[in-house]
């Protein structure tokens, strides 16, 4: 269930249980703004089930804050301009190199890059992981960035 912190701003809470981070929503009269992807494409699909349940408009866009596994892996759910920041999208580039098959999860929980509940988390949450592989950012900002969603301005920094 999305919690509102106002008429425009809701957000799923994060679950510390399976690496769940709060995914947000701001919403504007014209288009919508997530802000964080989730750490599977489950959690993604989670999230859009409730976005649905509200009467929003379209989500046009798609913020990572960082770099870490459990905010971006459920980036390629949603149908949005995907933006970072230069410093993500380098730390991206690795995990699109990364293949989510059983033995490549286990080579990354042995050379430390991922822990093993993390491997779990992603084996229970990504289906078709033989095949899956990280999408690329549409946008890449050094500087700070201004999005207007109609009468809702977000500074991305």
């Amino acid at each position: 269930m999305l919690n509102k912190l106002s008429d425009t701003i809701y957000y799923l809470p994060n679950q510390n249980d399976n690496e769940r981070p709060t995914l947000g929503l701001v919403c504007g009269d014209q288009c919508s703004l997530i802000i964080d992807a989730g750490n599977s494409t489950q959690h993604a699909k989670d999230f859009l089930l409730e976005i649905d349940k509200l009467n929003v408009p379209p989500i046009k866009y798609l913020v990572i804050t960082h770099a870490h596994w459990d905010h971006f892996l459920g980036m390629n759910e949603f149908e949005a301009t995907v933006i970072v920041n230069s410093r993500t999208n380098e730390l991206l580039k690795e995990w699109q190199s990364y293949r989510f098959d059983d033995n490549s999860l286990q080579k990354y929980v042995k050379a430390n890059q991922i822990s093993a509940q993390d491997m779990e988390i992603i084996q229970a949450n990504i289906p078709n992981r033989d095949s899956f592989k990280l999408n690329s950012p549409d946008v890449i900002f050094e500087n700070p960035l201004t999005i207007d969603l109609g009468n809702k301005v977000c500074l991305i920094v």
